[in-house]
């Protein structure tokens, strides 16, 4: 019973493992608040972290920032210049 258990299990893993290459070749998991930050850069861009604080008032500046910081992770955004001069735009290849 254990063998039949732990076999289940490993083709589960393996099963698993191979939908997540899947995903991660996609690119990173983007939650609802960020496809909408996402689209507002989309039709306003080039936006700085102002424009958005303004335009979606219900987030707060420092989950803003997260959310801007975890789409360049995933190269779905670049940033040019620094501090509060930084815009976002959204990459040509996504």
């Amino acid at each position: 019973m254990d063998v039949i258990f732990l076999q289940s299990l490993e083709e589960l893993i393996q099963t698993l493992e191979q939908k997540y290459d899947v995903f991660k070749s996609k690119g990173g998991y983007l939650n609802e608040r960020q496809k909408s930050i996402k689209d507002f850069i989309e039709k306003t861009q080039p936006v700085k972290l102002a424009d958005l604080s303004n335009a979606m008032p219900e987030i707060s500046i420092n989950t803003l920032k997260k959310d801007l910081q975890y789409m360049k992770t995933e190269q779905i955004l670049e940033s040019i210049g620094k501090n509060r001069g930084t815009v976002y735009i959204l990459k040509k290849n996504k």
